[in-house]
C-alpha cells in the first residue's frame, strides 16, 4: 500500500516483552484483524526491544 498523502489516524503498540516467537505472531495476527475491523490500514511497523508499534491510516 502507498501511504503516500494520507494522515496518520492512530498507532498500535503491542508489548513484547518476554515473549515467545509463537505468541508474539498469535499477538500480531489479533491486531491486524482488529485493525482491518476498524476500517484501517497499517502503513509502518516500528520496533523496540520491548514493543511493536503499528502505524496506522484510514482505508
Amino acid at each position: 500500500m502507498d501511504g503516500t498523502g494520507k494522515k496518520i489516524t492512530g498507532v498500535k503498540v503491542i508489548n513484547i516483552s518476554e515473549e515467545s516467537a509463537d505468541a508474539i505472531e498469535k499477538m500480531v495476527d489479533k491486531a491486524i484483524k482488529e485493525v482491518r475491523g476498524k476500517g484501517l490500514e497499517i502503513v509502518d511497523i516500528q520496533t523496540t526491544g520491548d514493543n511493536l508499534f503499528l502505524i496506522l491510516v484510514e482505508n
